[in-house]
Formats: C-alpha cells, sequence, structure tokens
C-alpha cells in the first residue's frame, strides 16, 4: 500500500522538476505543475509494449535477481527507467 505522504511528496517533487525543466518559477503556479505531475502519473499507469519490455529487462539482468531490500527494488527501478529513455 503506497502511503499518501510520500505519494504527495513525489507530486510535489514531479511538478518542481516540470517546473524547472519549464524553465518557470514553481511558486507562480504550483497548481499547474500539480496537474501535470498527476497526469505525467497516470499515464505511467498505462503501461506501453516498450515499458513492459523495459521492466522486463530490468529484472531480467541478472536470472536469480530479486528484490530483497529498498535498494534493490530502487536499482530495478531506475534499471526500467533508463531502459525506457534509451528507446
Amino acid at each position: 500500500m503506497v502511503d499518501a505522504a510520500s505519494s504527495n511528496d513525489f507530486v510535489e517533487r514531479l511538478a518542481r522538476t516540470l517546473a524547472e525543466i519549464d524553465q518557470s518559477e514553481f511558486a507562480e503556479n504550483p497548481e499547474r505543475f500539480r496537474l501535470l505531475a498527476r497526469a505525467a502519473m497516470t499515464e505511467l499507469q498505462k503501461p506501453t509494449p516498450d515499458m513492459i519490455s523495459a521492466a522486463y529487462e530490468a529484472v531480467r539482468f541478472d536470472e536469480s535477481w530479486a528484490i530483497n531490500s529498498g535498494r534493490d527494488f530502487k536499482k530495478g527501478v531506475k534499471a526500467m527507467i533508463d531502459a525506457a529513455l534509451d528507446n
């Protein structure tokens, strides 16, 4: 189960990153950037074939790899995102 506070933290971090990419001041229109962040996260709930392939490759890099800790999970997610961005 996802903690609401950590979910809100992620939205906030993503919103601030979007403002930075847009070369805008987050404080001038925070709700706009939070809305954009939520929209981007919604799209991630609909995995494309490339996203599924990237996730598969992330865990396949070591056939015996297993998620035994938060650190392992973080490495897997990073590998998945890196693979998706390389396409």
